[in-house]
């Protein structure tokens, strides 16, 4: 009798145990199968977060702008530096200040002044390029100044078609084409004419020729700046607050420098106002809208690259010493 209790006792244990064993299994394939066919929600979720992983993946390139590797204080005579370059012969840096015309040797890796040399009397000088043999520096009113090592002068200066009101900031050399990149702060139009609005140009001086381009090799539109934030906005969900200000930074946009970055060959259009780097592709079409930390940047006005694609940003002083920020 005793037997017969345990063997039923026996029997039941594995009958409720079998039943446990089946309602997890059902269990376990039914949150396998709601994995496989996410909800609405869900669907939601993952939709906006590939629109956000892409915008992320495109911001900033291969740059932290929110951490610079190097900054180097610069001493009173630059305080007002205007423009940058780099010597890739002797790993040095290259300036000019928007008051005098000289030109400035700086050591890359800690700002001091390695030499300096007069290319001009005083003058508003806001670019400055290495050439190879030679060293350009461009004026707001657009007039080009061609210095050779170990002259006391300038071998060539030309007078282009701008005019002050253009107000030229940025120079940029592209060695490919054998071309420089002028940027138009001001008035985008040459001359008298006024077919150019909502819009700042980027002209061409073409080396051999000695000639300006009269057609923009780039144009930046208003709008499609403005496009850009609208798009960025809503991928990462920003407040109309937060949408409103940038909105307001890329309509201040003006050029104050220019640099073509020696891999990718995109164009690198920097702008103090606003605190913008703006790039563009090596097609000409508009890649990116980065906006600078204004704590870091109180007044981008130079740009230039490294050979191996480092990124350096002068600022002016403003009130503080001017400094070089770089970016590996």
């Amino acid at each position: 009798m005793v037997w017969q209790i345990i063997i039923t006792m026996n029997n039941y244990s594995f009958f409720l145990f079998t039943i446990f064993f089946f309602l997890l299994s059902c269990s376990e394939s039914s949150n396998s199968n709601q994995k496989n066919v996410p909800t609405g929600i869900e669907k939601n979720r993952e939709l906006e977060s590939k629109v956000i992983s892409i915008v992320a993946s495109d911001q900033t390139s291969s740059y932290n702008f929110k951490e610079p590797i190097l900054t180097l204080a610069l001493p009173l005579s630059l305080l007002e530096i205007s423009g940058l370059s780099y010597v890739p012969e002797t790993d040095q840096l290259l300036a000019v200040n928007d008051e005098r015309g000289w030109i400035f040797f700086l050591n890359a890796t800690n700002g001091e002044i390695e030499e300096k040399k007069t290319f001009s009397g005083s003058g508003d000088f806001e670019g400055i390029e290495w050439l190879g043999d030679q060293i350009s520096i461009v004026k707001s009113n657009g007039d080009i100044y061609f210095y050779e090592e170990g002259k006391e002068e300038p071998t060539n200066k030309v007078k282009t078609q701008f005019k002050s009101f253009n107000d030229i900031e940025g120079l940029a050399f592209d060695v490919a084409n054998n071309r420089l990149l002028l940027a138009c702060k001001g008035n985008p139009n040459l001359g008298k004419s006024d077919k150019y609005k909502k819009v700042k140009n980027i002209y061409s001086f073409d080396l051999e020729k000695n000639k300006l381009e009269e057609v923009p090799f780039i144009s930046v539109e208003d709008e499609a700046l403005e496009d850009y934030v609208k798009d960025f906005a809503k991928a990462n969900d920003f407040s109309k607050k937060k949408k409103k200000k940038l909105k307001g930074r890329v309509n201040d946009f003006s050029p104050s420098g220019i640099a073509i970055h020696p891999e990718t060959k995109d164009f690198y259009l920097l702008s103090s106002q606003g605190k913008l780097l703006i790039i563009y592709t090596a097609a000409k079409e508009l890649k990116e809208v980065v906006f600078l930390d204004t704590k870091i940047h109180r007044q981008p006005e130079g740009i230039c690259f490294a050979p191996n694609g480092d990124l350096f940003i002068s600022n002016e002083g403003k009130g503080l010493g001017a400094k070089i920020m770089k970016y590996d």
